[in-house]
């Protein structure tokens, strides 16, 4: 039986994952570093529309793409009903508030399973993350020219066992080492990056 679904896709909110493209290829495709929502039309503000009939096996796809959408770019309705299906509105409600706090001294704790070097290849435009298990001792070294391509491939791919912390201080450490590439700045692990200072 076909359903009738409207679909808005926020192109300003779109990050270029690519998830909507690879679920829902008919409808979705990535151009560049956005992507785009196919044969609809431009509403306004960055929002792109359009309304049809579709079978179960696609009305399926889209509502998946848009769930694995990150930034909530991608809206699915009902539109006999006139209802959200995937909604790209965030609901707070009564959410827990917790103010952030860390201290080093006494909230650090040392990973067991080992430590990450990160550096620079400025030659060949590279991150470097190594991993030691003991000290000073590398038993697997990652290169990649993204924060992205190094943490998937560390975490997922050749699955190092770290702890959430040390995976979330891996993370900011290889935007860091990314920035730093990019607008060749001097890096140094666990410091603060200084925009004005620039390696020459």
């Amino acid at each position: 039986m076909a359903k009738k679904l409207k679909i808005e896709y926020y192109r300003n909110r779109c990050i270029g994952h690519g998830n909507c493209a690879a679920i829902a290829p008919a409808h979705f495709e990535l151009l560049g570093t956005k992507a785009a929502l196919k044969g609809s039309r431009n509403i306004g503000k960055g929002v792109y529309s359009m309304e049809f009939e579709c079978d179960r096996v696609t009305e399926n796809r889209l509502i998946e793409a848009g769930k694995a959408c990150p930034v909530n770019a991608i809206r699915v309705v009902d539109a006999e009903k006139n209802k959200d299906i995937i909604s790209v509105n965030v609901k707070e409600g009564k959410a827990k508030e917790v103010v952030a706090e860390y201290d080093d001294e006494k909230d650090f704790v040392i990973d067991k399973g080992g430590y990450f070097l990160i550096r620079l290849d400025r030659k060949n435009k590279n991150i470097e993350a190594a991993f030691c298990k003991e000290k000073n001792k590398v038993s697997l070294k990652v290169i990649g020219r993204t924060p992205r391509d190094v943490y998937h491939t560390i975490i997922n791919k050749e699955k190092v066992q770290i702890r959430k912390d040390q995976a979330a201080y891996l993370g900011r450490e290889l935007q860091k080492a990314y920035i730093a590439l990019k607008y060749n700045l001097e890096y140094i692990q666990d410091d603060e990056l200084d925009m004005n200072k620039r390696i020459k």
